[in-house]
């Protein structure tokens, strides 16, 4: 049987083609406020709705489509608000209340 039924292969290599990376704009802002917004929950200790799941699986989407920096950069604008305007004023008034009390 080896002569009689035989195919010719042709000498053609089969391509993986990448993916295309991008991503729209507005989803990725969307993505960055749904984050955003329960970051503040987190921060405010209200985080019982929140699936974080959900929340890593976003992350790891803007990180995995080139939009890291953006998460970085807005998670380090988030934490400094908040230690800023929560924690600064907690400690603020702390220290006020032991100054004048001694």
């Amino acid at each position: 049987m080896s002569g009689g039924l035989r195919t010719h292969k042709r000498d053609t290599k089969m391509r993986i083609r990448a993916f295309p990376m991008t991503m729209d704009e507005k989803y990725v802002n969307s993505i960055w406020t749904l984050l955003r917004n329960a970051i503040q929950e987190i921060q405010k200790k209200n985080n019982s709705g929140l699936s974080f799941e959900e929340l890593y699986r976003n992350a790891y989407t803007m990180v995995l489509h080139k939009h890291g920096e953006k998460l970085y950069t807005g998670l380090r604008e988030v934490v400094t608000e908040h230690l800023i305007n929560k924690v600064g004023l907690i400690t603020n008034s702390v220290l006020d209340t032991q100054f004048f009390s001694s």
